[in-house]
C-alpha cells in the first residue's frame, strides 16, 4: 500500500448511460447496491449474478442494467459512501506520540479502526481479495480509501524519525503502509477469530497498539 490511484471517487447520481437520477431512480439503484451486499455476506463476488441481484431486490434483470454493467460495478458503487477514517481516529493520528499516553491512544486508534473497518467489512473484503487478483478498479479504489489515512500517519512517522525514536532508514510511506495492512488483516479475522488457538483477538489487538506506538516513537 505504498502508492497513490490515478482516478479520484465521486458520488454517481446518474444510470448507466449518464442521465441524472430522480428520487425513484436512486432508491431502486440503492436497492441494488443493497441486495448485492447482502447476497455477498455468504457468497463470492463470482458466485453472485444479475439474475440474484435483481431477484433479491425484487426487480428485474433489464431493471439493473439500467443502472450497473454488472455487480462488480455494484460494488464499487457501494465502496464509493464507505470509510476507513473518520474525526475521531484523524484526531488519535495527529496527536503528539513523541508525549505520554501514547500506549493508550494506540489502543484507542486499534479499537476506532477496527470498529469502522468493519462497518463495512462486506465490502471491503470483497474490495481487497478483488484488488489481490489484480483487478486495477479494486486496486485504485482501496488504495484512494487509504490515502488520508496512510498521509497522516506517514508525517507521524517522519516526526518521529526527526526526534530520533524510529530508525531513520525505514521509508515513513512504507511504515504507514505496514500498519495499515496490518490493521487491515486484524478487522477482516476479528469476526471470525477464534480463541481456541491460545490467541484471542483482544491480545492480537494489544500486540498491534504495541507495534503501533512503537513505530510512531513512543516510549515502551
Amino acid at each position: 500500500m505504498t502508492g497513490e490511484p490515478a482516478v479520484q471517487a465521486t458520488i454517481t447520481e446518474a444510470d448507466i448511460n449518464g442521465r441524472k437520477l430522480g428520487a425513484k431512480g436512486r432508491r431502486t439503484r440503492q436497492q441494488l447496491i443493497d441486495a448485492t451486499v447482502a447476497l455477498l455476506e455468504t457468497h463470492g463476488l463470482r458466485d453472485v449474478s444479475v439474475v440474484d441481484v435483481a431477484k433479491a431486490a425484487q426487480t428485474s434483470p433489464a431493471t439493473f442494467y439500467v443502472y450497473f454493467k454488472g455487480v462488480p460495478e455494484v460494488v464499487l458503487a457501494a465502496l464509493e459512501t464507505a470509510t476507513q477514517t473518520s474525526p475521531e481516529l484523524e484526531a488519535l493520528v495527529a496527536r503528539d506520540w513523541l508525549a505520554p499516553g501514547a500506549a493508550k491512544a494506540a489502543e484507542a486508534f486499534v479499537d476506532g479502526y477496527t470498529t469502522i473497518w468493519n462497518r463495512h467489512r462486506t465490502i471491503f473484503v470483497v474490495r481487497n481479495l478483488a484488488a489481490e487478483e489484480g483487478d486495477v478498479r479494486f486496486y485504485e479504489t482501496r488504495m484512494r480509501q487509504a490515502v488520508p489515512m496512510m498521509n497522516a500517519i506517514s508525517g507521524q512517522v517522519a516526526r518521529a524519525q526527526a526526534a530520533g525514536r524510529t530508525p531513520a532508514h525505514l521509508s515513513p510511506r512504507s511504515c504507514a503502509g505496514t500498519i495499515l495492512m496490518m490493521l487491515e488483516r486484524l478487522s477482516a479475522i476479528g469476526p471470525i477469530s477464534r480463541d481456541d488457538d491460545g490467541v484471542s483477538y483482544g491480545e492480537l489487538k494489544a500486540a498491534a497498539a504495541h507495534s503501533i506506538a512503537m513505530m510512531l516513537g513512543a516510549h515502551a
